[in-house]
Formats: structure tokens, sequence, C-alpha cells
């Protein structure tokens, strides 16, 4: 847990950049996850850990772009859409 990772990264076991936190949180009601989802507002996605772990800093693109992409379809043209309306990333 996150007491072990801590003193990891004290003990110098790991490196800083080897974990990824996420702080926040949203709470659903009964069934509103299932809702907003079926709904399209959220989309559950799979990917390796490689990829969910990646580090994130100077990325040519946002995390969340290359995870859309790679799912493909529909997500895809999304993340290209969403790409072409920024000047601040890098385009393939």
């Amino acid at each position: 847990g996150l007491p072990a990772a801590i003193q990891g990264v004290l003990d110098r076991k790991y490196k800083p950049l080897d974990f990824r936190f996420f702080v926040g949180c949203h709470d659903y009601a009964n069934g509103e996850l299932d809702a907003v989802t079926y709904a399209s507002k959220y989309q559950a996605i799979a990917c390796a850990r490689s990829l969910a772990l990646k580090q994130c800093i100077q990325l040519p693109k946002p995390l969340w772009h290359e995870v859309m992409e790679l799912s493909g379809g529909e997500l895809r043209e999304i993340s290209m859409l969403e790409m072409m309306k920024r000047n601040d990333i890098q385009k393939d």
C-alpha cells in the first residue's frame, strides 16, 4: 500500500516516478455510474499496466489521447478531432 511505497522511495528501493497517484474522488449514487456509462458519457477501457503507469512528463501528446487512439474506432476519431483543436501538442 501507500506506506510501503513511501518507505520504498525513502529507502531508495523505488524511484518516485515508479508510481502514479491519482488524487480526487467522485462518488456515485446507486446505479449512477452505470447510467452515465450506458449514456456514453464515460467509457471503460482495459489497458496494459505499462500504458496506465506511463511517465507523462514531456509526452508528445496527452496520455488520454494515446489511450483513446489505441482503443480505436469512435474513440480514436474523437481523439483525432479534439487534437485538431489544439496547437500546443505535436501532431502525427
